[in-house]
């Protein structure tokens, strides 16, 4: 049985960490359609797509502040997976011999 470094049980964790992550984004993605049809069947119910409108549904708007929440918390988790995923390695530019 071979012994598993500090480092490579790290990185395995992080690699986890970071499916598990992208997991999440794509189910909040899902959820964010989801929301985007439940408001659109509002509007079309009430015929008020004016979001000014005195008239205008509740449940729309706040299915509205639900998908904002959402697609923030989306933007902010890509933000910490984008810091955290290591970039490529950089090539240097090649001498030139002249």
């Amino acid at each position: 049985m071979r012994a598993v470094s500090r480092f490579e049980t790290l990185t395995k964790r992080n690699v986890l960490i970071q499916e598990r992550t992208e997991r999440f984004i794509s189910d909040l993605r899902r959820l964010v359609q989801l929301l985007d049809a439940d408001i659109n069947i509002e509007e079309e119910r009430t015929g008020i797509f004016d979001l000014t409108s005195p008239d205008y549904s509740v449940a729309a708007r706040q299915l509205r502040t639900r998908r904002e929440n959402l697609t923030d918390t989306i933007s902010r988790l890509e933000g910490t997976l984008s810091a955290h995923v290591p970039s490529a390695p950089r090539k240097m530019p090649a001498m030139s011999t002249a």
